[in-house]
């Protein structure tokens, strides 16, 4: 343990997919890493500013945006303990770990004569939880309780049904006219409330929202995402940013899937999806309300 209190700085290089989403799913490994060096900045590195709110939440200390594959910057401000590769695929960033001089370097077997330990790599796990085996953690669902030591639960949306119609693309969107007539549907079977969940490019279907009665959570901030989802009855919504929340918090949740990826989607038994490759407007909210209904009287079995 006194070798971890001395780690003072850590780099971390994250994707470079410029989606909420694919930096939601670090989430995990960061609360991980900063549990087990808490005396570590963390600094992120990758090469657009969109994990920016890992920054603002808490998750990181620092984030680096650099062009390509330079390390100049990064020589003169730090001095790192420790690298973490978080890009499976990518070897100039194994060497660039080498430039840096870093000590102890971590990343996948793929490449892993350049580093000083390396794990095999799987690209059919859950995105998570692949990152988590550099720390040689197995599950997402194993650092739940650490990562809510970081935020707290809201009790506005205390077993709420939330239903977040949006995605990063236009492909992956179930209809929000599908999302409506669900919304009608649960509300005629079930008696917790119906909340809306919009990110800040959907204030077309914000307004259109609230205006056929729904309340609507508009674009609220990375912590309070988190609190809102931990705290709901179920979430469901497409294959998106807060899908990744529910699926890191462990809540009941059934995802619309253009394609189902099992890297983009973490198994277990209060999860489901339903997808359909040929066409989303073929999927029904009798599908996703069987789904979600099952997941439902599962919770209940467990709790009697």
């Amino acid at each position: 343990m006194n070798d971890f209190l001395k780690v003072k700085c850590i780099a971390i290089f994250l994707h470079n997919r410029p989606f909420f989403g694919a930096y939601v799913v670090h989430i995990p490994f960061l609360v991980a890493v900063k549990e087990r060096y808490p005396n570590a900045i963390l600094v992120g590195i990758s090469k657009n500013s969109g994990a920016d709110f890992l920054v603002e939440a808490g998750f990181i200390n620092e984030l680096e945006v650099i062009d390509g594959f330079s390390t100049a910057s990064l020589k003169i401000k730090y001095n790192f303990d420790i690298g973490f590769n978080l890009r499976p695929s990518s070897v100039g960033t194994s060497l660039q770990m080498l430039k840096l001089r870093i000590p102890y370097r971590i990343g996948f077997k793929k490449f892993g004569a350049f580093y000083t330990h390396s794990v095999p790599l799987d690209v059919t796990t859950y995105r998570a939880d692949l990152f988590l085996s550099l720390l040689g953690i197995s599950s997402t669902l194993d650092i739940v309780p650490c990562l809510k030591k970081h935020i707290e639960s809201d009790g506005t949306l205390k077993n709420k049904i939330v239903l977040a119609p949006g995605a990063g693309g236009e492909e992956k969107k179930w209809s929000l006219a599908n999302y409506i007539q669900l919304a009608r549907k649960i509300a005629e079977l079930r008696s917790e409330e119906i909340v809306f969940l919009t990110g800040p490019k959907e204030e077309e279907e914000k307004n259109i929202l609230e205006q056929e009665g729904f309340a609507v959570i508009h674009s609220p901030d990375v912590t309070t995402l988190f609190r809102l989802v931990n705290s709901c009855k179920l979430f469901v919504s497409n294959d998106c940013g807060p899908s990744h929340v529910a699926h890191i918090m462990g809540v009941n949740q059934v995802v619309v899937f253009k394609e189902y990826l099992p890297e983009w989607f973490l198994e277990r038994d209060n999860s489901g999806y339903v997808s359909s490759q040929a066409d989303l407007s073929s999927i029904t909210p009798d599908e996703l309300i069987n789904c979600a209904s099952k997941i439902l009287a599962c919770e209940v079995g467990a709790e009697k």
